[in-house]
């Protein structure tokens, strides 16, 4: 789906554009699409056709793919999926052009859609999500080796940093569909199964974090600055287990079953626990 869109002009010749390149091989290196997916259920659900819902989710996950593109070149990650992120295969301003262009890709693929009067709502919802990312982003950089971060403010990074691009498939279904009265409650869902979901994921990498320079933000480091590693490592995983229970139970309740898919993600991540 997403491999297929055309990133490059029709008169730039694909073979010269390096971020064309880059680009593609990115976004051919694999990845489980979950926001794809989660756009792709959530629009089904509630009614709009295939060629609306692929609408919705390749933007998504286009955004999505330039976020990890920029990450990896902002955290110095040399591996993506098994390969070479993009800024260690084709050079650090390549990437920058090459994460940009997705997020070009992501907006020029929404006007495909059908409906062009709610294109302005879309949109909009589009650049808010996109700008609660960069927020959640820059802060996260700035706290980096930080030691006065509390785990508020660690949840408020969470949800600004990866619950935006969690919630935007179901909000973009809502408004695509013209059903409003769904959005809060996906927004919620999408936080919780945010918090939990990246507390699992600093489980597993907390060792590569606390060696990092600076430190990266993680849960588990921050409750080991008040606890013993193995009293954090439970509250770690209850807490990971309460957001993941509560996303779940939340995205069960959203209108004519919208939310299945993130029950799903949430209760598989939990039994991993």
């Amino acid at each position: 789906m997403l491999a297929s869109i055309e990133l490059a002009p029709a008169d730039f010749p694909r073979a010269f554009s390096r971020s064309f390149t880059a680009a593609r091989a990115h976004l051919l290196c694999g990845g489980r699409r979950v926001r794809a997916r989660l756009a792709l259920q959530a629009a089904s659900a509630l009614g709009l056709s295939a060629a609306d819902a692929i609408a919705l989710a390749a933007s998504v996950e286009l955004l999505h793919n330039a976020s990890l593109i920029h990450d990896d070149l902002q955290d110095r990650e040399a591996e993506r999926r098994g390969v070479a992120a993009v800024w260690a295969a084709y050079g650090e301003d390549v990437a920058i052009c090459a994460g940009d262009l997705l997020i070009s890709a992501a907006y020029g693929v929404l006007a495909s859609f059908s409906k062009p009067p709610l294109l302005p709502s879309l949109l909009s919802l589009v650049h808010q999500r996109t700008s609660d990312v960069i927020h959640g982003q820059c802060s996260d950089l700035a706290t980096r080796g930080s030691q006065g971060v509390d785990f508020a403010t660690y949840r408020q990074i969470v949800v600004a940093k990866s619950g935006a691009l969690l919630s935007l498939p179901l909000e973009l279904a809502f408004i695509a569909a013209g059903e409003s009265e769904g959005v809060s409650q996906a927004r919620q869902a999408a936080a919780d199964f945010a918090i939990g979901y990246q507390i699992v994921d600093d489980i597993n990498d907390v060792e590569r974090d606390a060696h990092a320079s600076p430190p990266c933000l993680n849960a588990l480091l921050l409750l080991r600055a008040s606890s013993s590693a193995e009293v954090a490592q439970r509250q770690a995983r209850e807490l990971a287990l309460h957001h993941l229970r509560l996303a779940a139970t939340t995205a069960a309740g959203l209108p004519r079953g919208s939310g299945r898919q993130l029950q799903e993600f949430a209760s598989q991540l939990a039994q991993l626990l």
